[in-house]
């Protein structure tokens, strides 16, 4: 028998992409055993009203996430998940058809853990999501895709088996949660694995305030992972050297602008604070355009 499929979608304000992403997973049920787990971790949007319909049609499983974050809400679905692969989806990805049997088949491999699917660029997007897309896409196609050391969450399938066995995501961590897991499952012996023809579209932010927010959320979320996993300073397959000085740099940069506000606080001069601040952010973002 074909095994059955969880997937689990962490929830916060999603109302923009929810409707798509809900039922480009529906589309994908084959007759298999399936469920959608929805943890919404405090919407203040229509997400649970839209989520509400779902669950009246008995499409979805809608659970309350405790408002500490992603991977946190992650877990609350797979600790209620019934099924021995967690497909884990996020609420601004649509999956394309075929994503879920071609992930899968993967994970027919006993030594796979993780299977990720790829992503492409929506056909109308902003110059914004277009920089986030590609920046993935050209670095994916320098990977062995049959052996990697690092699979993102929001497009993948897992072993259920195998997150339980390593104590799922770590709550604690922001961005770097998927790198997280990835390094332990590697640890733990498994392989992690990305399927090129496994594609969905991710709806990127589309505009230069929400991406600015989204490369400041990557790199200060990699401070805490890069303190609890100093052997990967260099990075690892798809957050390579460059993208791991998010981390050192966004706290300096960080610190720089938090001695300006000091210094403006007791009236001396904050100027030079606040120069070095914006430059090493610039610089971070100068970095990441030219990936």
């Amino acid at each position: 028998m074909t095994p059955g499929v969880s997937f689990v979608i962490p929830v916060y304000n999603g109302e923009t992409w929810l409707v798509r992403t809900l039922d480009a997973i529906l589309a994908q049920a084959d007759g298999r055993p399936f469920e959608i787990i929805a943890v919404d971790d405090g919407s203040r949007d229509s997400s649970r009203e839209i989520l509400a319909r779902y669950a009246d049609a008995g499409h979805v499983t809608v659970l309350a996430g405790e408002g500490r974050g992603a991977a946190a809400a992650i877990n609350t679905g797979i600790r209620d998940a019934a099924h021995p692969i967690i497909c884990q989806v996020d609420q601004d990805v649509i999956l394309h058809p075929g994503w879920l049997t071609k992930l899968t088949a993967e994970l027919e491999q006993p030594d796979v853990a993780a299977a990720q699917g790829y992503y492409v660029s929506p056909a109308n997007a902003s110059m914004w999501s277009r920089v986030m897309s590609l920046d993935l896409q050209q670095r994916y196609s320098q990977l062995d895709q049959a052996r990697v050391d690092h699979v993102c969450t929001g497009n993948t399938a897992y072993r259920t088996s195998a997150l339980v066995a390593v104590g799922l995501f770590d709550e604690d961590l922001g961005y770097g949660y998927d790198n997280d897991i990835s390094y332990r499952l590697v640890h733990a012996g498994h392989r992690l694995v990305i399927n090129e023809s496994a594609t969905s579209t991710h709806e990127w932010r589309d505009n230069a305030l929400g991406y600015l927010r989204q490369q400041y959320g990557f790199g200060y979320g990699r401070i805490d992972l890069v303190f609890k996993h100093r052997r990967r300073m260099a990075g690892d397959d798809v957050s390579r050297l460059h993208m791991m000085l998010h981390a050192p740099l966004m706290a300096a940069a960080v610190g720089s602008l938090g001695v300006a506000a000091i210094l403006a606080v007791i009236g001396m001069t904050w100027m030079g604070p606040v120069s070095i601040g914006v430059a090493l952010i610039s610089l971070l973002e100068i970095g990441r355009a030219h990936v």
